[in-house]
């Protein structure tokens, strides 16, 4: 049974690790990543763009870096990265 358990945490930290890696290159990420903040999406968006991160409503965000404009860079639970517009997003 521990042996499941084992592979689920490896399987995981395998998809973390490789949804970091696309998100270094696609936006040519240097920096260390760290959480600024957290947030909650209050509305539910698709992704129009590859960039974009899809969101739905009540789901919490972390807030990875803020760009110029409207929108910051977040991380959702699944550990996928991606644009947010702040209008989206509830910072309580």
């Amino acid at each position: 049974r521990n042996i499941f358990k084992v592979k689920k945490r490896n399987a995981e930290k395998c998809k973390m690790e490789k949804e970091e890696k696309f998100f270094r290159e696609t936006f040519m990420y240097d920096k260390e990543i760290n959480v600024i903040n957290t947030a909650t999406a209050e509305c539910s968006v698709p992704s129009k763009r590859r960039v974009d991160l899809p969101v739905t409503a009540g789901e919490q965000l972390e807030v990875i870096d803020v760009t110029e404009g409207n929108t910051v860079i977040c991380r959702n639970s699944e550990g996928r990265y991606g644009y947010v517009l702040v209008e989206h997003l509830n910072f309580r």
